[in-house]
């Protein structure tokens, strides 16, 4: 008999792998989306060629609705429920933290609560962040102090927390994965990784495109998204309990962007400092990357690093990639993409 699991945020990279993956295991999947969702937003499953696969089941779901939340939960009686919709960009949490804290935080209580009434033996899998915790030395794991330094962070912590109140108070089987930067070719448009690989595949393309970045000492752990949709597949294994899915390794914008550029066969030469601080293509002495003050944020943490070692002794979880290849791999999928571009 197949597994019925439930995927919201379906339409996101995270979404899209493990609806992928999960189908390849026999499930019949079911992929919540936003009821105004558009055909346009749907290219990532297009792109990993599941839309039209019989075990894949699109619908609607506003995860701001409790009563949709609740009906949903009762008539598919999901033995697994993965809660990743989310708003999940901190730009667009500092720009709308009541939207946020609403789609994040109360979304996840309304699926949980659902699940608590409705179908107690589900597993339930929220994909939680780093971004919540006060590192101790630099470095985040499971016991660290919860906080939240900007509304994205607030968001999920609100989440963060109603799961574990659900599973201490109710024993909803409920586990967390404490995710730290994860990216790949599907990653969306407006994220820092995904804006750089682009300007670089389009440097090389002959384009003389600037690329404007905030802090290029923020450091951030960057990971494999496969890698750790497979964490997310292990967690609904494994007994209820939260868990850090991360690299370990810290690379600074800088470095990132150095390593993406060479991919795409450009040497960075860095010049200035601070907010004068750019970047010089060295074959010809052109600006590639510049600091753009408008996108510097005053809480934006300088350090970020994640201890996956619970993770990878009880889950079995690694990343499989280091910083290098994925600057690499998200190039390579840019430049195919330039390549597919119809000319004018």
């Amino acid at each position: 008999m197949s597994r019925h699991v439930l995927v919201t945020g379906a339409a996101g990279q995270d979404g899209a792998y493990l609806c992928r993956d999960l189908l390849a295991t026999g499930c019949e999947v079911h992929a919540a989306l936003r009821p105004d969702w558009p055909d346009e937003g749907l290219w990532r499953l297009r792109e990993l060629g599941l839309l039209g696969q019989p075990h894949l089941h699109l619908l609607p779901l506003d995860v701001r609705d409790a009563a949709a939340c609740a009906a949903v939960v009762e008539r598919l009686q999901p033995q697994q429920l993965f809660h990743l919709a989310a708003v999940s960009s901190v730009a667009q949490a500092l720009h709308d933290p009541l939207e946020a804290v609403e789609c994040n935080g109360n979304g996840t209580l309304h699926l949980l609560e659902a699940v608590r009434r409705h179908a107690r033996a589900a597993r339930f899998v929220l994909a939680s962040s780093g971004e919540i915790f006060a590192p101790r030395d630099g470095v985040v794991e499971e016991t660290c102090t919860l906080q939240a330094r900007h509304p994205y962070a607030l968001s999920k912590l609100l989440a963060h927390a109603a799961l574990r109140c659900y599973r201490d108070s109710y024993g909803v089987q409920a586990s967390a994965a404490i995710l730290f930067n994860h990216e790949s070719p599907l990653r969306g448009s407006a994220f820092v990784t995904r804006k750089i690989a682009a300007a670089a595949a389009r440097r090389a393309a002959g384009e003389g495109v600037v690329l404007r970045l905030g802090n290029l000492d923020a450091q951030r752990d960057f990971g494999y998204a496969p890698d750790y949709v497979a964490g997310l597949r292990a967690l609904a294994a494994a007994p209820p309990d939260d868990f850090v899915l991360a690299s370990g390794v810290c690379t600074s914008i800088r470095d990132f962007a150095t390593l993406a550029y060479a991919s795409a066969g450009i040497s960075l030469d860095w010049r200035g400092e601070g907010a004068d601080e750019h970047a010089v293509d060295a074959r010809d002495g052109q600006r590639c990357i510049a600091v753009d003050a408008a996108l510097l944020r005053r809480s934006d943490a300088p350090l970020l690093r994640g201890d996956a070692t619970r993770a990878r002794r009880e889950l079995g979880f690694s990343h499989r990639m280091d910083v290098a290849g994925l600057a690499r791999v998200l190039v390579d999928a840019e430049r195919g993409r330039l390549q597919r571009e119809p000319r004018a």
